[in-house]
């Protein structure tokens, strides 16, 4: 018991010197941690001061001054500073097309992503070489073409044709009053014509400054018929020719078909042709927001032809003897036009459509030439011929040429879809005028002398007194055509 408390008493006077020995402990602990601080501190300051003086007694490289001057004599290479490359967190620097150029190469600007600092994008120009390069202009085109045109009638200002009366003094002539014109007397029209046009052209140059193009077209031969015909029976039409008779000062007729004695058939055919081409030179004079404008100039030739035949045949009918009266008339007319032309085209191109139009005018000569035949024949008291007939006389047989001044004005309207960067297909209008032509019809007079034609005076050969009528003269008129193309343009 004792020695149990003495313990405890033991320890309890232990327990101070325990902990004065814990504070102890703790406070050198201290102490060197500020000793070694303060060491560590002197080392960095003897050191610091150490490299500064090093600094101060290195000789500075060439080309450098603390002013930013450089006063050394030596002259050292330039050395290229490297791409600026700044970046806002992400992402590499963007190439932009700016459409300009340098040593002959486009040039893009390459614009930098936004600092977040300044707030201003930074950037450079520099020249690269731009591999999405846009292709080269085409510099040649072909462009085949169908054409659905009409064309101006043909005129026929006198009548050729009448069906008339036996009650009346003179059958068939004009005046009288059961006559009625069966053919002539009104202008002649033609259906559609069909044809084509071919244009091929390239430029000169890279840029399509310069280039030259040429054009031709063709329309169709149309042929028009008109016709009349009697039996010559019993209650039959009576056919005839009017004329004016220039000796009696009157308007009189020849029976083509006469009831009870013979028959008629009348029949008026004309013919008609178009075709012309054209080459041009091509300036062009403005290329911007999809919008060119071309000058062009050249020559033009246009060929305008058109034939008219006039035939009877006029067989005896029962009981008359076997016979037959048979004529023709024919005018043939050839214009020619050349001349010199002048002219502007302007397109539009959107992304697949374009629209384009062009308005020429050539100026120059026709050179029309009008050619005259006929004859008549029959075997009424034997087999007989005699030149000229009803229209043609030899009088008016023979060929007429004059030039006539004249103007040719062309239109051409499109619109276009491409199929492909170098195919197109196009639809479109035109119209073409000729100031002056020659046409058949109008060849044709109304003024007859009866005693120079076999084929009303029934003489063979006839025995022309009078007045020389009617003669070869000239008459003009203008002429147009116009329609529809479909065309399919290709680019290379």
């Amino acid at each position: 018991m004792v020695k149990n408390t003495n313990r405890q008493l033991i320890i309890q006077e232990e327990q101070p010197f325990a902990r004065l020995a814990k504070v102890k402990g703790v406070v050198e602990f201290k102490r060197d941690i500020m000793r070694y601080i303060i060491i560590v501190a002197c080392v960095g300051i003897i050191l610091a001061g150490s490299r500064n003086s090093l600094a101060q007694n290195v000789v500075p490289p060439p080309g450098f001054a603390p002013g930013g001057v450089d006063d050394s004599t030596s002259s050292p290479e330039p050395i290229a500073p490297p791409e600026p490359r700044i970046f806002s967190g992400s992402g590499e620097p963007s190439d932009v097309y700016d459409g300009s150029s340098s040593g002959g190469y486009p040039t893009r600007e390459r614009v930098y992503p936004r600092s977040p600092r300044r707030g201003n994008p930074i950037t450079t120009i520099s020249p690269v070489l731009v591999a999405e390069a846009d292709p080269p202009l085409p510099r040649v085109w072909f462009r085949p073409e169908a054409l659905l045109w009409w064309s101006k009638s043909s005129p026929l200002p006198v009548p050729v044709v009448t069906a008339g009366s036996l009650n009346d003094p003179i059958p068939g002539a004009l005046g009288q009053p059961g006559t009625s014109v069966l053919l002539g007397n009104q202008n002649v029209g033609f259906p559609s014509q069909g044809g084509g046009r071919i244009t091929f052209g390239f430029t000169f140059d890279a840029e399509q400054s310069w280039g030259i193009e040429g054009t031709y077209f063709h329309l169709s031969d149309p042929t028009v018929s008109q016709g009349v015909y009697s039996n010559g029976g019993q209650g039959s039409a009576l056919l005839a020719f009017p004329y004016y008779n220039p000796l009696t000062g009157t308007e009189n007729a020849s029976p083509i078909a006469y009831p009870g004695y013979f028959a008629g058939n009348a029949v008026l055919t004309l013919q008609t042709l178009l075709q012309g081409t054209d080459v041009n030179i091509l300036h062009n004079i403005h290329y911007s927001n999809n919008v060119r404008v071309d000058l062009l100039g050249g020559f033009r030739y246009v060929n305008f032809q058109e034939n008219l035949i006039f035939s009877t045949d006029s067989p005896n009918v029962s009981p008359n003897p076997p016979a037959f009266f048979q004529t023709y008339d024919q005018f043939n007319v050839m214009n020619n036009f050349y001349g010199g032309q002048l002219g502007l085209r302007a397109s539009y191109d959107m992304d697949r459509f374009f629209f384009n139009g062009s308005g020429k005018l050539a100026m120059g000569s026709t050179f029309e030439t009008v050619s005259v035949d006929g004859g008549t024949a029959t075997n009424a008291g034997g087999y007989a011929t005699a030149p000229g007939s009803y229209l043609s006389q030899p009088t008016n047989i023979g060929t007429a040429t004059r030039n006539q001044f004249a103007v040719v004005p062309e239109m051409n309207l499109n619109v276009g879809f491409r199929l492909r960067p170098w195919a197109s297909i196009i639809v479109g209008y035109s119209f073409l005028y000729i100031s002056s032509v020659a046409r058949p019809g109008d060849q044709i007079s109304h003024v007859i002398n009866p005693s120079q034609s076999s084929a009303i005076s029934n003489y063979f050969p006839a025995n022309p007194t009078g007045p020389s009528l009617p003669g070869l003269n000239i008459h003009n008129t203008d002429f147009w055509a116009q329609g529809l193309n479909f065309a399919l343009e290709l680019r290379f």
